[in-house]
């Protein structure tokens, strides 16, 4: 037997999220079928097939449904939704009207044959999937309709009819049109690509490209897909990814996504990774699980919408059949009950949340913020500390030479030595001598390092070493000068030939240009920053300074496990989102309330944060996005409830009848959907 794998299907006609709850159960329930997770936001099924044969099994169980099983790929184009049924409808409750106006005799005929025809694929569906679900929607309003049949009320039972197949119709462009905005990312990459070959340039499809392959960028145009620039400079907008509206200068070693947009220049790229493997294709992949991992607010309406529905068939129960019994009026009784029938499915209060999530995850994906989760879209909204690393989070993670001290020798020829010995090493230091602007290295061999103490080579036939300070051996002079530089926040590295100090060379980690900005920007949405590294504290205090941190948010010289338990500690007092980079990082990002990483950061880190950040410019969007999206939950399970709640009482009281219920359910369900699709265009 083969081992379980893993297809991705749309599914075609599910458009709400209990139609997903019933696909669900019928695919876990096929022979071969593993295991079966779907996503209404998303449209599609995650199947785990022991077996090829039970794709096809899986496909005829939900036929029987009512919905279509298709491969990712091949779905069917097409207005969405039971438009056709509507239009039919729709036509025959047109003739009735007019037949009451010149032949009142056929206009009854007429309005049951409306009614009847609209009901039909109602009904199917119901019947199909009654032993899934009894209290189905498909049901209640078949049974209303029929209902009202009975009791002489065909042009009320006709309009219900054609008003909700409306509303399906509505509910499904809807839906589909959230589901394209959500995975929007796929259609910034160009159809072509320009890529080099011996003796000029040729146009090729995108699936044609390979790894290794150079391809050609011209002035506005998209790259085709991830890679590295080997030629050119330009300037690159990547707001799709980062979320940054100014476009990026890019140059020869710069990397640079499929899908962004060469605005200046001209770029030649080595492609890294096939365009349908890139870094968008990895957004929508996050996006997707995010979707399929619910939120804690879903999970309580989803509670909450399975206990509503049986109350509401035992309050019409009460009212059809108990009331009569006391105040007679069996007729009108039964009209209410029918009525309280249509009220009773929590469609739009199910759909309130995930259509609010789902709108936050795509938003996100679109400005450099990716959830991993609907849970974690929802912690991140209600804590209130923001603990930071400092190496590669708040800094660049790359030092630089900023000032040489020496004792005897001149500038230049301190310069010359170092990156003589710095030729041999892979220290950052060592790098960052190397990269330092002067003279050129001296020639050098016989290149060794020492653990915990520095790199040596011999240099003019002489040992010259870059050592740590504190551990040699310094005269009082050289020793003031460290003890002076390190006060400044400096890292040092000390020049020694024969064992001679000859310069201090004092090294910097450069702070991003957007920390300052950044942190200004939590604390006006009201969070308190706080600095956690593992460097000294004179360093610390002086990075802190320099990007706004006030002394008492700075917390230095912590160990991984000293990390781990402040940040238990910041948990317990108000939640905490930790944000980091490195291998030391990822225990905290774990513990946190929320872990976001930079997604320049390891990969360690990024699996253990619950969100992913492109650059830290996206954090205060992560947090704003994220309130906004709890803001619009809120408002949509007020907008559900809000509504049932009116047209309940009013229908108790006999205000209202058959198809104000219609209304309130198909507006209800178009209402919450159109406030959630408010989050994909809004500013953050």
């Amino acid at each position: 037997m083969e081992a379980p794998k893993v297809r991705v299907f749309r599914v075609e006609g599910m458009d709400c999220a209990d139609c997903a709850r019933k696909v669900e159960d019928a695919l876990n329930r096929v022979p071969g079928v593993v295991k079966a997770e779907v996503s209404f936001q998303s449209g599609k099924a995650y199947l785990q097939l022991e077996v090829p044969q039970a794709e096809e099994e899986a496909a005829r169980a939900l036929s029987a449904l009512g919905y279509r099983l298709r491969p990712e790929g091949k779905e069917k184009g097409g207005l969405p939704g039971p438009w056709r049924w509507a239009l039919v409808s729709g036509g025959l409750l047109l003739a009735a009207f007019l037949a009451s106006l010149f032949l009142p005799g056929l206009a009854p005929w007429g309005y049951r044959l409306a009614a009847l025809v609209g009901v039909f694929p109602l009904a199917r569906r119901a019947v199909a999937a009654f032993r899934q679900n009894p209290f189905s929607m498909q049901t209640l309003v078949t049974l209303a309709t029929l209902g009202a049949l009975l009791i002489g009320a065909e042009a009320e039972a006709a309009l219900v009819v054609f008003l909700f197949l409306v509303g399906e119709v509505l509910e499904a462009y809807s839906v589909a049109q959230a589901r394209r905005s959500l995975y929007a990312l796929s259609e910034l990459l160009p159809r072509r690509a320009y890529r080099l070959k011996e003796g000029g340039v040729e146009e090729v499809p995108l699936k044609a490209l390979r790894v290794g392959d150079l391809v050609r960028v011209p002035p506005g145009e998209r790259v085709p897909a991830d890679g590295v620039v080997v030629s050119g400079q330009a300037s690159v907008e990547e707001a799709a990814f980062t979320g940054e509206p100014l476009p990026r200068p890019k140059g020869i070693g710069d990397r640079v996504y499929g899908g962004s947009l060469v605005q200046e220049g001209s770029l030649v790229v080595k492609v890294e990774r096939h365009p349908e493997e890139g870094f968008l294709a990895e957004m929508e992949r996050l996006a997707e699980e995010a979707l399929l991992k619910k939120s804690q607010a879903e999970r309580v309406v989803d509670a909450f919408s399975r206990r509503y529905t049986p109350a509401v068939l035992l309050l019409a129960g009460f009212v059809a059949l108990v009331l009569p019994l006391f105040q007679g009026d069996f007729l009108g009784h039964l009209y209410k009950a029918l009525a309280l029938l249509l009220i009773a499915c929590p469609c739009a209060l199910v759909v309130s949340v995930p259509a609010a999530i789902a709108a936050g995850v795509g938003r996100g994906a679109r400005a450099g913020v990716l959830f991993k989760s609907g849970a974690a879209l929802e912690r991140l909204a209600g804590v209130r500390y923001v603990a930071l690393d400092k190496t590669g989070t708040l800094t660049l993670g790359k030092p630089t030479l900023v000032r040489v001290v020496t004792f005897g020798v001149s500038t230049e020829e301190a310069l010359a030595l170092a990156k003589g010995v710095a030729e041999g090493s892979s220290h950052p230091l060592a790098r960052a001598v190397r990269e330092a602007s002067g003279p050129k290295a001296l020639p050098s061999e016989e290149h060794r390092a020492v653990p915990g103490l520095g790199a040596f080579a011999r240099v003019e036939g002489k040992e010259v070493g870059l050592v740590r300070p504190e551990a040699w051996d310094l005269p009082p002079e050289v020793e003031a000068q460290v003890k002076a530089l390190a006060e400044e926040g400096f890292s040092l590295s000390l020049l020694v030939r024969e064992g001679v100090p000859l310069a201090l060379l004092a090294f910097q980690d450069t702070p991003r240009l957007e920390a300052r900005e950044v942190l200004a920007e939590l604390r006006r949405l009201g969070l308190k920053p706080l600095l956690l590294t593992g460097d000294r504290e004179t360093s610390a205090l002086a990075l802190g300074t320099a990007i706004g941190l006030f002394p008492e948010e700075i917390r230095a010289g912590l160990s991984p496990v000293d990390k781990l338990r402040l940040v238990e500690e910041l948990a317990g007092r108000g939640g905490v989102a930790m944000v980091g980079d490195g291998v030391n990082d990822a225990p905290a990002l774990a513990k946190a309330t929320v872990g976001l990483a930079v997604a320049e950061g390891t990969e360690v880190a990024l699996q253990s944060a619950d969100v992913g950040l492109l650059s830290l410019a996206a954090l205060p969007r992560a947090f704003r996005l994220s309130r906004m999206t709890m803001a619009v939950v809120r408002q949509n399970i007020a907008l559900a409830v809000g509504l049932k709640g009116v047209f309940l009482l009013s229908t108790l009281l006999g205000l209202t009848g058959l198809w104000p219920a219609v209304l309130a359910d198909s507006g209800a369900l178009v209402l919450v959907t159109a406030n959630s699709l408010r989050l994909l265009r809004s500013r953050v």
